[in-house]
């Protein structure tokens, strides 16, 4: 039998890195499935204006080398119908999709964590969670990139900063069901004396994310080059909608940043709070197979 992941107990660096693809290896099938339904009308919506956004502007650069007489204006390039609306409709539907997987991510770790021994989250529950938890989260991320925003305009270094504090503030709200203002002074608390910590483990993880992400954008730049120098005589949209359907599936990989710092949460709430070892007093003589748990680190 799988041991069990404990998420409420310390953990350094390293173990949340680990413990990170643990959860995924061991909650794949339960966490992404109800990710790829619920998400499957932007993972489209992704997939076509991705399709189009790519071959407009592939298309304006390719006159540039086949009709030097008609060279087009940098601006004519990319002002065009096509790429206008493609950029759009991808932009919009990629912040959408983003936040369903963060808040699906964060739901399904909530559900987790109160589950008994041997049971994972079900699609209607996690369907549930997300109903619930949506307008609000999408109301504070909308505050804290305007935070962000502000510091990032005053000065480089104090977005950076508030960037790093706030990542918890989600977590939070879903894993504590509470609101944006108790959240957000909770952030401040949990992330004192720990903030390097997850600068790194976000730093880390989106490498990570964005390494994955290349593995579709290198084949657009190949094609690009072709296209450009070898005058290959290519049906452009097809490859794109391919392309671009491998771009918006590899955009669930910003699950590994909410489990990291969902992590990140149950570490410093342990380290401050000692909310694991006080549900396992509270517990004490209920349950007498702890076996999954690991040994606690004070």
């Amino acid at each position: 039998m799988k041991q069990r992941i404990e998420l409420r107990r310390m953990r350094d660096f390293g173990e949340i890195i680990n413990d990170t693809f643990a959860f995924v290896k061991d909650n794949f099938k339960e966490l992404f499935k109800p990710m790829i339904i619920i998400c499957s009308f932007f993972i489209v919506l992704g997939t076509i204006s991705y399709a189009f956004m790519q071959t407009s502007m592939l298309e304006g650069l390719t006159d540039t080398t086949t009709n030097p007489g008609t060279r087009p204006s940098f601006t004519a390039r990319y002002t065009n119908m096509g790429y206008l609306l493609g950029s759009v409709l991808y932009y919009i539907s990629f912040t959408i999709y983003t936040l369903f997987v963060f808040v699906i991510t964060y739901s399904y770790i909530a559900i987790y964590k109160d589950k008994p021994e041997g049971e994972k989250p079900s699609f209607s529950e996690v369907w549930g969670y997300l109903k619930y938890y949506l307008l609000r989260s999408l109301g504070s991320s909308i505050l804290i990139v305007l935070i962000i925003t502000v510091g990032t305009v005053l000065c480089f270094f104090p977005g950076v900063y508030l960037g790093t504090v706030l990542s918890l503030v989600l977590p939070v709200i879903i894993l504590e069901n509470t609101s944006f203002g108790f959240a957000f002074n909770k952030s401040f608390n949990l992330i004192k004396n720990n903030w390097w910590l997850t600068f790194g483990i976000i730093f880390v993880i989106s490498l990570i994310i964005g390494f994955a992400s290349s593995i579709a954008s290198i084949p657009v730049m190949l094609l690009t080059l072709s296209k450009m120098f070898l005058k290959w005589n290519i049906v452009i949209f097809p490859l794109m909608l391919i392309f671009g359907l491998l771009a918006n599936i590899l955009l669930m990989g910003y699950a590994l940043l909410a489990i990291s710092l969902s992590l990140c949460y149950f570490s410093y709430s342990e380290q401050k709070e000692g909310t694991g070892l006080l549900n396992r007093i509270d517990t004490l003589g209920k349950n007498d197979d702890a076996s999954h748990l690991p040994t606690e680190q004070y």
